[in-house]
């Protein structure tokens, strides 16, 4: 399932409250989508930390086929990951009537490498290669969002 079918399945389980906060009228289509999470390079990102408190961090992420990837360092985001895979993020940019923004959040996968079309897509993002990286994790999201405000 793409991310766009992901969120067309969100939508279509989607109570009044998410649908008056994320309006299907004003979600991103498939190619709006795609170009936005190829356009930016960062989100935050939100784990949950051993004393069961919520931590949200900026961090570098790659969308790439139904997922969206992240390169982590050893420490408390990976810590939280491998204790609670499951994760929320926002990527958004712009303000007032040009704001745009994607939610999504469900269980992550950790991975020792990255598939080789991550690490070259990672390095032509990012302009170098993530080798700090001691572990990748991906989101298949079980819930994606998106709005555009000048939809």
């Amino acid at each position: 399932m793409t991310l766009f079918e992901r969120q067309e399945a969100s939508y279509r389980g989607a109570d009044a409250a998410i649908r008056g906060s994320w309006p299907p009228e004003k979600a991103m289509d498939g190619e709006q989508l795609e170009g936005f999470l190829a356009e930016r390079r960062y989100c935050v990102l939100a784990t949950v930390s051993a004393k069961g408190r919520p931590q949200a961090r900026p961090v570098a992420f790659t969308a790439l086929g139904d997922g969206i990837w992240f390169a982590t360092v050893a420490g408390g985001r990976l810590r939280n990951i491998e204790r609670l895979p499951w994760v929320s993020v926002v990527i958004a940019d712009g303000e007032g009537d040009a704001h745009r923004a994607v939610a999504a959040d469900g269980p992550v996968a950790l991975h020792a490498d990255a598939p080789s079309k991550m690490l070259e897509l990672w390095e032509e993002r990012f302009g170098s290669r993530a080798d700090w990286a001691v572990a990748w994790f991906e989101l298949r999201p079980e819930r994606l969002y998106s709005y555009d405000a000048r939809r």
